[in-house]
């Protein structure tokens, strides 16, 4: 009847506004990073004498990255290796003068020491000499130089930043209502802002907390197939079609 075709109209426009809120809600923001990332920092205070890499530039896993000055180091430990030889040459005497008993055992075991403390520092320098180089702890690319060559750095300060870019993850957070349907395998796609394209994409995992105050979990895609057009950082906008179901 005419009398109720407002009401019809009325009904009609609110069915319309929540399913255009349903499919808002669908899409979420998602963000592309790196699955391994680091901040290369130097273990010794010293000058850098090599810097082999520039910004955006790849390598291989243990790859020479930068190597700093150690001629000291080096010195203390062929001080250090020549103290052990010498140290073992007055063991080896003693022991055969232990046999004659013309040494007490207590001196044989002094020698002893002295031959054990020359090779711990023989060990203590080989570790320090360890850090003169910083090779790459998996392939990827420099997202950042943060020093340059020549440049004297302490302990501690940060040289380059680096990440694998071999498999981008999408990191999206989502109502946590949504663990009802959403699973470990679940396909969607990705709409990119930086490249403008749409890529498709599947549910890799699940985040094991949800957020009490926003409702929201942490969810870890990756882009199914190869783009070459990909890099850490774009953002784009998630699809879930199954929000629609």
């Amino acid at each position: 009847m005419p009398i109720f075709l407002p009401s019809l109209i009325l009904l009609s426009c609110l069915c319309a506004f929540v399913t255009a809120r349903a499919a808002e809600a669908a899409e979420i923001r998602a963000q592309l990073n790196a699955r391994h990332t680091a901040v290369l920092a130097s273990e010794i205070s010293a000058k850098i004498i090599q810097l082999n890499v520039q910004e955006g530039e790849r390598f291989k896993q243990g790859d020479l990255l930068a190597a700093f000055g150690c001629a000291e180091q080096h010195a203390q430990l062929k001080k250090a290796q020549a103290v052990a030889q010498a140290a073992e040459k007055t063991y080896a005497v003693n022991s055969r003068l232990a046999k004659l008993n013309s040494m007490s055992p207590l001196e044989l075991e002094m020698a002893a020491a002295e031959v054990a403390k020359a090779k711990a520092d023989i060990d203590l320098m080989s570790a320090v000499l360890q850090k003169c180089t910083i090779t790459a702890p998996f392939s990827g690319r420099v997202a950042e130089r943060l020093v340059q060559r020549y440049q004297y750095v302490k302990a501690g300060d940060p040289l380059l930043d680096i990440l694998d870019d071999s498999q981008l993850e999408l990191t999206v957070l989502v109502p946590s209502a949504w663990l009802a349907w959403l699973k470990p395998g679940l396909d969607f796609k990705v709409f990119l802002e930086e490249t403008q394209r749409e890529y498709p994409a599947k549910v890799k995992t699940l985040g094991a907390r949800i957020d009490a105050v926003s409702q929201t979990v942490k969810i870890i895609g990756v882009i199914t197939g190869k783009s070459d057009d990909l890099l850490a950082g774009m953002s784009g906008r998630a699809v879930f079609a199954a929000a629609h179901d």
